[in-house]
């Protein structure tokens, strides 16, 4: 591939590649984003929506990486072993620094009830973290609900395709497309694979959910849930659906669907996936106990 690029570069003159690729951008834009996205930010700020995502792909090719979910088990992990390593941490994990040295390389939200009752923090939070890439959807760059910044980049993001599996519930062409998920770590398994990740290792993906008793349902098939109390029971803290706070009634089955669909896609590839969640219901990919990942520490009596 790379001869074929330089017998390209040297055959035909740089004015010629440019307006070349100006005219296959413009084709796919008009086969592939929908129209409001094209008239809303334009043809420019598409090519340069895309063009930031590829300046990303095989970057970390080789190197692991960690994608944290935020189910209860993190609170029997030793989390400063992450240290030094590429985390993804999503959604409300900002409510677990104040136990942790480190900060996240990766930082994504995706849920259309989550973010937008959690956008004013998000938003702050990139501000805060300069050296953490932020990753979101598109429409809420359209909607003003998260703000651009250096830190922050934009995916165009496609409804699933069931007719279509595995590929139509996992892409691997972040900067074209990413698929929407049923699970915010999904959509971080897309990026991290586009970045060349390999090995990739899950945590804090329980994949279990109970509803508590006295949450308030805001329609008649009781999938729009407001919370009562801090009595989350299904994260690192009870505050993390807190008092106030939106969420939707989740769908553990259609979770374990789309993981088997991940495994399906990369398969061929050969890009290894593994499990190092402590407990929870995530058989989908090989376990590795997440301790086992890090050399031995040294005791006190040897340090001394």
């Amino acid at each position: 591939m790379r001869k074929l690029r330089g017998l390209y570069q040297k055959i035909f003159p740089k004015r010629f590649r440019e307006v070349f690729a100006a005219l296959r951008f413009s084709f796919w834009q008009s086969c592939w984003y929908p129209p409001t996205l094209v008239r809303t930010l334009g043809e420019a700020d598409l090519r340069e929506m895309a063009r930031r995502l590829r300046s990303l792909k095989d970057q970390y090719r080789g190197q692991r990486c960690f994608i944290m979910g935020n189910g209860p088990s993190l609170n029997r992990m030793d989390l400063s072993l992450l240290a030094g390593e590429h985390v993804w941490a999503s959604n409300r994990a900002y409510l677990l620094f104040d136990r942790i040295s480190w900060r996240p390389d990766f930082y994504i939200a995706v849920d259309r009830r989550v973010v937008p009752d959690n956008a004013e923090e998000l938003n702050r939070l990139a501000e805060a973290l300069p050296a953490t890439r932020f990753f979101y959807p598109s429409h809420y760059r359209l909607a003003n609900i998260l703000q651009a910044r250096p830190n922050v980049y934009w995916y165009y993001e496609t409804w699933q395709d069931p007719r279509r599996l595995p590929d139509g519930m996992f892409s691997l062409d972040a900067a074209r497309q990413v698929r929407s998920v049923s699970t915010v770590s999904i959509a971080a398994l897309q990026l991290a694979v586009y970045f060349g990740f390999d090995p990739i290792y899950l945590i804090g993906c329980d994949t279990s959910y109970t509803i508590p008793a006295n949450v308030k349902f805001e329609d008649e098939d009781k999938k729009m849930i407001v919370s009562q109390a801090n009595d989350d029971p299904n994260h690192f803290t009870p505050a993390y659906f807190g008092a106030g706070k939106k969420w939707h009634d989740p769908n553990v089955k259609a979770m374990i669907f789309h993981y088997e669909q991940a495994e399906r896609a990369l398969r061929p590839l050969g890009t290894r996936v593994y499990n190092a969640t402590a407990g929870g219901n995530l058989e989908v990919f090989e376990r590795v106990e997440f301790e086992s990942l890090f050399p031995p520490r040294a005791s006190t009596q040897e340090r001394g």
